[in-house]
């Protein structure tokens, strides 16, 4: 849990003086001695943070590191190890076995608690993220894309740029890494951020006496929305506590003070990498899963779950801004006859052939839905009478005069459809007024021969106040993305 944190310390002492100075901070605290008595703990209590001693007698901390990182359910558990002030030795190696902070026991309580902060919003949002995914998805039908590492692009930003040069030749020649250099010093280079990956990583310099300089850098960057996406390390070589906290609440990943060890900084490169790349994976898949719920997966449509609430705000637009709306719910003919004489997979095609029809035929701004096995939904805004029965007219013409091919010597597949018309009221109508008063004129356009549209009579006159009618053939849809779906001005071929 978030507000959970174990100590692995077996030297008492620093045991009870940690959590002391955790105890102001409303976190519940638990202490192991041992790695064992950890591993026991992180077993039935799960901590969000685990804070680990560098000096270990019963195991090495990297070794402990390594371990726990191995079993995916403590994939996204904050890990700090504590060491030594001055203590230099390891912290890479650390860092690349999957710590997300090695720091000094004698940080202060200030700087360590904004650290702590950091990673939880980190770790807060990729769980939340998971959790969101994981409700949505169905076992065996859902699974995470592959991973692939590309080059990481680092954006080297400093406000001398002798400095960013320097660590360009520091870690330019690592393996896996992407390197421009940003300066503020007026040439040429400060574009070199413009229009960067934003899978990107960047390294900002705050030395003493350029932190304003920095910062402005910083903010400069933040303001462009293809910049935002990227990680932040900062790298204060002389940082006093004022400037790290500033740089936690600038969106630094990681404050990194001390010598530039071009090892240390690779793996804190690495590692926030990695962390952006998750979060974007995680946002990439629920806004999949999002799409995905409002879809009708044969179509490439909107489902029913998306369109009735959608009509009822056309509906309530239409009514405010005294415009026309027009409603008709189309419904192929004798489609049962269809699934029973040439099989359900005929069915499917059929269905997708008037789908691409409808989208081919009616502006983005309309509401083009399946609503049910064999029925589709239109409602057309700012649309008159006049304009909404020869867009229906149009529609029936196409789907009768677009064949399904089927397979050997058969004859072609003829489909037909009956339209139901109504234009809605002046006064705002539920989604289910609506189709309700669509289907009687659907169920009178069946009962009249089927193959035409009805125009519910009496259910409202055009409105007064002159609309935006269909004045040229609409020919603007944006094709489906469903991948089975296919080209209705072709003759569909089995």
């Amino acid at each position: 849990m978030p507000g959970r944190i174990l100590i692995l310390d077996d030297n008492m002492t620093r045991r009870i003086t940690l959590a002391a100075r955790l105890s102001g901070a409303f976190y519940d605290i638990q202490v192991a001695s041992s790695d064992a008595e950890a591993e026991a703990i992180i077993g039935n209590d799960r901590p969000g943070v685990i804070l680990v001693a560098d000096e270990l007698a019963c195991i090495s901390a990297t070794v402990f590191i390594r371990r726990l990182r191995e079993d995916p359910k403590h994939a996204n558990t904050t890990i700090f190890v504590l060491t030594a002030p001055g203590a230099q030795n390891g912290r890479a190696d650390l860092l690349t076995a999957g710590a997300d902070e090695v720091l000094p026991r004698s940080e202060p309580d200030e700087v360590f608690r904004a650290r702590l902060r950091s990673h939880d919003r980190s770790r807060d949002m990729i769980d939340a993220l998971r959790m969101r995914n994981e409700d949505g998805q169905v076992p065996g039908l859902s699974e995470a894309a592959p991973q692939f590492r590309g080059k990481i692009r680092v954006t080297l930003m400093a406000p001398e740029a002798e400095q960013a040069e320097a660590w360009r030749e520091a870690i330019g020649s690592v393996d896996g890494f992407q390197i421009c250099v940003a300066s503020d010093a007026g040439s040429d280079r400060r574009g070199d951020i413009r229009g960067q990956d934003r899978s990107g990583v960047v390294l900002l310099g705050v030395v003493p006496g350029s932190e304003h300089r920095a910062f402005r850098m910083l903010a400069d960057r933040v303001t462009r929305p293809e910049e935002q996406d990227g990680a932040l390390l900062i790298f204060a070589p002389e940082a006093d506590e004022a400037t790290v906290i500033a740089g936690y609440e600038a969106g630094a990943g990681a404050v990194m003070s001390g010598p530039f060890d071009p090892a240390e900084v690779v793996a804190r490169l690495r590692m926030l990498h990695d962390r952006q790349t998750r979060q974007r994976g995680l946002r990439r898949a629920l806004q999949e899963g999002l799409i995905a719920a409002i879809t009708d997966c044969l179509t490439g449509l909107y489902n029913r779950r998306y369109a009735l609430p959608q009509l009822a705000r056309l509906s309530a637009q239409a009514a405010g801004n005294g415009h026309d709306l027009a409603v008709m719910i189309l419904d192929l003919d004798h489609f049962k006859q269809v699934n029973d004489s040439h099989g359900h997979g005929i069915g499917d095609i059929a269905l997708q052939t008037v789908g691409q029809i409808l989208q081919s035929n009616l502006r983005p701004d309309d509401l083009i839905a399946r609503i049910g096995g064999e029925e589709f939904l239109v409602a057309l805004p700012q649309t008159d009478i006049v304009a909404a029965e020869k867009i229906a007219e149009r529609l029936c013409r196409m789907v009768r005069e677009t064949a399904v091919l089927l397979p050997g010597k058969q004859p072609a597949l003829n489909m037909t459809v009956s339209v139901g018309l109504v234009m809605a009221p002046r006064m705002r109508r539920s989604a289910e007024e609506l189709i309700a008063a669509a289907d009687k004129a659907l169920y009178a356009a069946k009962g009249g021969g089927r193959d035409q549209v009805v125009l519910l009579p009496g259910v409202t006159a055009p409105l007064e106040r002159p609309s935006v009618a269909h004045t040229q053939p609409l020919l603007t849809g944006t094709p489906p993305t469903n991948p089975n779906a296919q080209d209705p001005q072709m003759q569909l071929r089995i």
